[in-house]
């Protein structure tokens, strides 16, 4: 990263995906519906783990794995569709910011341990 700081972006977004900001979401079902096999009734609520999707294996190759060459990294650490998060950009900035600046200043950093 030090040396080629156009792999940030990609640092970002992994670093979002993995330590999702927003653990959770409630909802509440519209219409009587099924979702993976199970029905959900008009009023029902639902929670939606950010933190789970963000580890699907049926979305992420080895999601538990933190690469920051990941590519489409297709996380939902910010909601999605309507509900897309209007600071997202800003989120970014800032974490992109954050490693310009520090990345130059450390002699080393690096991922220890396995994720829990």
């Amino acid at each position: 990263m030090k040396a080629d700081a156009e792999l940030i972006p990609g640092l970002v977004d992994e670093a979002i995906r993995w330590m999702t900001p927003v653990k959770h979401f409630m909802r509440s079902a519209t219409a009587d519906t099924e979702l993976g096999g199970r029905r959900i009734a008009k009023g029902d609520w639902l929670m939606l783990c950010y933190a789970s999707g963000n580890r699907d294996e049926a979305v992420f190759e080895d999601p538990d794995a933190f690469r920051s060459d990941r590519k489409p990294n297709r996380h939902v650490a910010f909601g999605y569709g309507a509900h897309l998060c209007l600071g997202q950009h800003l989120a970014k900035l800032e974490m992109r910011i954050l490693f310009e600046e520090l990345l130059p200043r450390l002699t080393s950093l690096s991922l220890d341990g396995r994720s829990r």
